[in-house]
């Protein structure tokens, strides 16, 4: 090791030589040294004062601002002179006193603070909107503070209004995502933007296939549906002329009323589809829960349908595994009813030859019925169509069957308000099984050998008996005279709801009412109001061709005792009517 003497040592020569050559060099060294600190300092102080940044250095003790330059002057409204000694705080960049020293505090222990998004006040009163990031820096082994202040007035103009945007696309159904940090991402958001808008024509273009489809169907439906009233109404007129014709023989006669009640029914059955499905569109579709008997119902329907299918020579069969049983459950045995009878229309339409069997199975806690048929049959992919609103299946490309193309529709509907499912099952040129469950969870009573509850018979005798008709029609109450003459009943009439009320009170013999709902001065529900008042246990039995209310319902709150719609059948008044009087 190298010793360095003072004047009072004497160094020999050689040693003299090499100290002075070393303390020459570390003078060089450090001019050196300074000089690239100033070319340093140079180059800091230049970005400093041109960048476009405002930029702020504290004390790291006080928090005081020591120095700032020039384009912090434009951001925050303060002159420099201004600027220097205060705190951040006083200059505007924090909203108060409290929130300025939370933020030194945790600069001070995190060494590093950020807020993308700060508002401050500048010193006219503007309030402008700044990202403030702030680092803890070490300068000549002392820490110091570098507050980087950044005007993002016009990035957010642009970030409202790509919000904006956005609102108005999702306000159309769209799907996009929250625009983050658009500044950042804002040509991967247009591109998703255009994707979007793609997305929204292509729905456009289906829609717009879809209700071309839609209008199309429509079309067909109403030019069908003409068909459908009009043929019926073609006989029923045609055939009434006919019975006008004198000389007309007993043989023609009975025909040609045959086929007047005949095209009433299918006329009749054309209007309840249009009802139901207007029903079911407006969500009014209703169902009355009562305790019926499956087998009951079953069998009034094997009997109507026998008839049916005898003129096309169909092998007709009806199977159930509790034949001899009542089987009790509380549903609507109308609806099902109207399911079956759908259901073996379409059989009875598409078979020709073979057989069409009907029925139901007991299960668990499910009724299964069924109809099955050897008839045309259907492709896959026309299981799912043939249950949508107005969809036929097609014997060729030019001729469809008759028919509204409402049936199945609505027969989905009844099964899945009655709680169950319905399905096909069908190969094309081999039939059709249809298949439909509804809940069971009634408890089967066997009453085996014990026959099914028999109607009243049509010959009912009621001379010692008073009948009120309500009736504002002339042609509806001659029917129900006409109707009711074989049972040597007493007819009293009513022409609306006040002369109704008068009848009651002069004849205390009256047996029964049947009453009209809809007439002048006063409504059947009124009517029914103020009789029960004045004879409160007199049956009062409503009649109505309303059929989109629930007149039901209405009925029985207004006081009816029970309900019948028009157009009336013979048989069904009797039966109500013998009920109570009976």
């Amino acid at each position: 090791m190298r010793k360095f003497f003072f004047k009072k040592d004497k160094p020999d020569k050689e040693t003299f030589k090499d100290s002075e050559i070393l303390g020459s060099f570390d003078t060089r060294k450090d001019a050196l040294l300074n000089e690239k600190l100033k070319e340093s300092e140079i180059r800091y102080r230049r970005l400093f004062e041109t960048a476009q940044d405002g930029i702020l250095i504290l004390d790291f003790e006080t928090g005081n601002i020591v120095d700032a330059n020039p384009f912090i002057v434009e951001i925050i409204g303060y002159p420099l002179d201004e600027i220097l000694g205060k705190k951040l705080w006083e200059i505007g960049l924090f909203s108060n006193r409290e929130e300025s020293e939370r933020a030194f505090i945790e600069l001070t222990k995190k060494g590093y603070i950020r807020f993308e998004d700060m508002p401050i006040q500048q010193k006219n009163g503007k309030t402008t909107e700044v990202e403030f990031i702030s680092n803890v820096y070490l300068v000549n082994n002392n820490k110091v503070i570098q507050c980087n202040i950044r005007d993002i007035t016009e990035r957010k103009h642009t970030e409202n209004a790509l919000i904006t945007s956005e609102q108005n696309l999702k306000s159309q159904n769209t799907n996009f995502a929250n625009l983050n940090k658009v500044y950042t991402a804002l040509n991967e958001d247009l591109t998703e933007s255009v994707h979007h808008i793609q997305d929204i024509n292509d729905e456009l273009v289906s829609s717009k296939i879809k209700a071309d489809e839609s209008d199309n169907l429509k079309s067909a439906f109403l030019a069908n549906m003409s068909h459908e009233i009009r043929t019926p109404m073609n006989a029923i007129m045609g055939f009434s002329e006919f019975l006008l014709e004198p000389g007309l023989s007993k043989e023609k006669l009975e025909d040609f009323v045959q086929i007047i009640h005949a095209s009433s029914m299918q006329l009749l059955s054309v209007i309840s589809d249009i009802i139901d499905i207007s029903k079911i569109e407006a969500g009014q579709i209703s169902i009355n829960v009562e305790v019926v008997n499956i087998n009951t119902i079953m069998n009034e329907i094997s009997e109507t349908y026998k008839k049916l299918v005898e003129p096309k020579k169909l092998n007709f069969q009806y199977s159930c595994n509790r034949p001899n049983d009542e089987v009790l459950i509380k549903t609507d045995g109308n609806r099902i009813k109207q399911v079956i009878c759908n259901l073996l229309n379409n059989a009875i339409k598409f078979t020709t030859t073979g057989s069409i069997e009907f029925g139901y199975h007991l299960q668990e806690n499910l009724i299964e019925f069924y109809v099955k048929d050897t008839g045309i049959g259907m492709s896959p992919e026309n299981h799912e169509l043939i249950f949508q609103r107005f969809r036929q299946v097609a014997k060729s490309e030019s001729e469809i069957y008759s028919g509204n193309g409402l049936g199945l529709s609505i027969s989905k509907a009844l099964v899945e308000k009655l709680g169950g499912n319905i399905v096909v099952k069908s190969q094309l040129g081999i039939g059709s099984t249809f298949t439909f469950t509804i809940p069971f969870t009634e408890k089967i009573e066997s009453t085996v050998n014990a026959p099914l509850k028999a109607k009243f018979g049509r010959f009912m005798h009621w001379d010692e008996k008073t009948i009120l008709i309500v009736e504002d029609e002339s042609n509806n109450h001659s029917y129900i005279q006409e109707l009711l003459s074989p049972t040597s009943i007493k007819m009293l009439h009513a022409w609306d709801g006040k002369d109704a009320i008068d009848q009651v009170r002069k004849h205390p013999d009256i047996s029964l009412v049947l009453m009209d709902i809809k007439m002048p001065i006063m409504n059947g529900y009124e009517a029914t109001r103020q009789i029960k008042e004045i004879r409160p246990l007199l049956p009062v039995i409503a009649q109505t061709a309303y059929a989109l209310s629930h007149d039901r319902e209405q009925a029985l709150i207004a006081g009816c005792d029970d309900y019948i719609s028009k157009p009336i059948s013979k048989v069904a008044l009797v039966d109500l009517i013998a009920g109570y009087l009976n």
